[in-house]
């Protein structure tokens, strides 16, 4: 058991490097010197991976899996990104330069939501709990899946996810003291592209997964 939940941690861990949404708004947030509000994204990202987790393993999946349901969640998401881009290149244009404290950035209870939001439009999370389940009884570490092993799972593969974040979040906050005030608009600025080409993407699986 101990040996199935170290690898669901590491699996946790390697599986949040790939930049994504949450990875964009904690590192926007990060480089800007918001470390509390990062990791309040960081916590509704955690809370919504372990709920789709139970989702997953608890039998409910197969109802986010329809076209048309996914499709919503990926329509929800790329709206949510576009808007988190814009922001981010107008925060970037301020005249007193991106590290002037924004509203929206320092409120927590609005990176909360944010992390909730980026997370829970991010259906995919759901088949990355399922499939990393299916390689852990292939290899033989879960022979019967019981409820309090799913648990120690989701936690285990949870604190995976979260653990990468606070490191990039705690490592970019330390390194901002270092970077001028050009190159922090010219990475806010990237970072607000970046958001609206994820914007696009996830527009683009909306439209495929409503007409495929």
């Amino acid at each position: 058991m101990f040996l199935l939940l170290f690898f669901v941690f590491i699996m946790g861990f390697l599986a949040a490097i790939p930049a994504g949404p949450v990875q964009i708004e904690v590192i926007r947030r990060s480089v800007n010197g918001h470390l509390k509000t990062s990791l309040m994204v960081i916590l509704g990202a955690f809370l919504v991976d372990i709920t789709y987790g139970f989702v997953a393993f608890f039998g409910i999946a197969p109802f986010l899996e329809r076209p048309v349901v996914q499709s919503v969640f990926w329509l929800g998401g790329s709206v949510i990104l576009g808007i988190l881009g814009v922001l981010t290149i107008r925060h970037s244009r301020r005249e007193n330069g991106p590290h002037v404290p924004s509203a929206l950035l320092s409120r927590k209870r609005w990176s909360l939501l944010s992390g909730v939001s980026l997370s829970m439009m991010n259906p995919v999370m759901i088949l990355w709990w399922l499939s990393s389940l299916n390689i852990f009884k292939d290899i033989g570490l879960v022979p019967a899946f019981t409820p309090a092993e799913a648990l120690s799972y989701l936690a285990a593969g949870g604190l995976g996810l979260a653990s990468y974040l606070v490191i990039l979040a705690l490592v970019l906050y330390r390194a901002k003291n270092f970077i001028s005030l050009r190159k922090m608009r010219q990475i806010n600025t990237a970072l607000g592209v970046f958001l609206l080409l994820l914007a696009g993407y996830f527009f683009v699986h909306a439209a495929m997964s409503f007409f495929g």
